[in-house]
């Protein structure tokens, strides 16, 4: 069957002398593998643009229904140029990051419009928006916690003070580092549960480097099988300049 898409390209592998398998999250059938042959020639050097982390494309493809591994792309083009990204070291590298997070955390087969929708706008929004990109990495990882299923749950008050990474919820004891944020972590991590892109709090920049290395923590624990993000280590030093 052939089907018309929309995607966004997360992850790519070298595939023999010529080809790529490219991992792209679709509106329409939701995570799907696509063998791309002979997009690596030196002729089809546009066409392997095509394939960079997070590029919206659209797709036709011939798609077999209920059959796990590669389908086979008939056509794809760019649906959007980015203005910004690609030549901004702060947002290409947020790209790369946001690419190697989602590539491990978005799993299912399943479409979900309403994800997909959320992921266009944020990657939209990364390409224009020009104040807080110092903020963008974490609301968007708090934000699609709640598509994942684990969104954190905001029951802070004068009792429970200690976010608890395992559980979800705030608590009034701290474990240990390993599952609970201290006091001072715990009200930075509210604060920025309850922000809104238009009226950000402030967080001192040494608590939000510590939020980013728990909110990852935290998707590890709720993520089964989901390993360290190798770009994290370039996101903070390029942050940190």
């Amino acid at each position: 069957m052939i089907r018309n898409t929309e995607g966004i390209v997360l992850h790519t592998l070298k595939y023999g002398e010529s080809s790529l398998i490219a991992r792209i999250y679709t509106r329409d059938m939701g995570m799907q593998s696509y063998l791309v042959r002979g997009v690596r020639k030196s002729k089809s050097r546009n066409r392997q643009m095509l394939f960079q982390p997070l590029t919206l494309v659209n797709l036709v493809a011939y798609h077999k229904d209920n059959k796990d591994g590669l389908q086979n792309i008939k056509d794809i083009s760019l649906r959007h140029a980015y203005r910004l990204i690609p030549f901004d070291i702060h947002r290409t590298s947020l790209a790369i990051f946001l690419a190697e997070v989602l590539s491990h955390a978005l799993k299912s087969q399943e479409y979900n419009y309403a994800l997909f929708d959320f992921l266009n706008t944020s990657l939209l929004d990364l390409d224009h928006q020009q104040e807080k990109l110092s903020f963008f990495h974490l609301l968007f990882l708090l934000r699609l916690s709640r598509f994942l299923g684990f969104h954190p749950r905001n029951n802070r008050n004068a009792v429970n003070l200690f976010f608890n990474l395992q559980e979800g919820v705030y608590q009034p004891v701290f474990e240990n580092e390993q599952t609970c944020l201290d006091a001072s972590l715990s009200e930075s991590f509210y604060l920025l549960v309850e922000a809104d892109t238009a009226d950000l709090p402030h967080i001192q920049k040494d608590h939000r480097k510590m939020l980013l290395k728990k909110l990852i923590d935290y998707y590890r624990l709720h993520l089964s099988g989901m390993p360290e993000i190798k770009s994290l280590a370039v996101l903070e030093t390029v942050f940190a300049g």
